[in-house]
């Protein structure tokens, strides 16, 4: 008569021992394959949820910003537009869609208009807020010029430099470079230092070679070592 095998014999038997592993593997593994499933069903909801938000508020500031422009147009055509309505308009969208392309052209916008209308120092801010939050945005240079020209509108020259010799040290690789050092050697030499204009200008003439820059940058610098 065979004997009966017993847990303890089952328990002894490497072949069981063997298959009784891997069954508790396999079953750890499926928990944790489970539990990565889970997981990235949270991470997918959640990035769906967000790019869903995001589209969401870009929808929404661009529809603003478009009425804004239709304030700034006029309701017909010939007829004068409302800059103070569109102000409102641009801030608003600043304010209640941030981090959406339609935010980012509003403030360019807004520095824009606050400049062209004499508010210098709102402009400073608008243009200071613009290169605080989008520093790598595509229109940093721009907004960097712009914002040396409002300082310099108010008779600070020494902050315009500043802006400007902060704007070149950073940024590498905006076709509108060229413009951001010749307006920083113009200010050198409206601050009466010559030596530093030409700096900048021998800086132009190197980085910028057969374009518009270097030969503005090259006549200046005649004149300079002429006086």
């Amino acid at each position: 008569m065979a004997k009966e095998t017993s847990k303890e014999d089952i328990r002894r038997n490497p072949l069981a021992v063997w298959v009784g592993r891997t069954i508790e593997f396999c079953q750890e593994r499926r928990r944790i394959g489970l539990g990565i499933l889970v997981a990235l069903v949270v991470i997918g909801g959640a990035c769906a949820g967000y790019f869903w938000y995001q589209e969401r508020q870009e929808r929404g500031a661009q529809a603003l910003l478009a009425k804004t422009q239709a304030a700034l147009r006029g309701d017909k055509p010939g007829t004068p537009g409302n800059s103070e309505e569109a102000t409102k308009g641009l801030a608003e969208v600043v304010r209640r869609f941030p981090g959406t392309s339609a935010a980012e052209e509003s403030l360019v916008r807004l520095g824009n208009m606050q400049y062209d209308g004499g508010k210098y120092d709102d402009a400073i801010a608008s243009f200071g807020k613009y290169l605080a939050t989008y520093g790598r945005g595509n229109f940093r240079i721009l907004v960097g010029i712009g914002k040396a020209y409002a300082e310099d509108a108010k008779g600070d020259h020494q902050a315009a430099v500043k802006t400007l010799s902060e704007l070149v040290a950073t940024v590498k690789d905006d076709p509108m470079l060229g413009e951001a050092y010749s307006d920083l050697a113009r200010f050198f030499e409206e601050a009466k230092k010559p030596e530093d204009a030409l700096r900048v200008y021998g800086q132009i003439v190197e980085r910028f070679p057969r374009t518009q820059w270097e030969q503005r940058a090259l006549r200046r610098m005649s004149l300079l070592k002429a006086k």
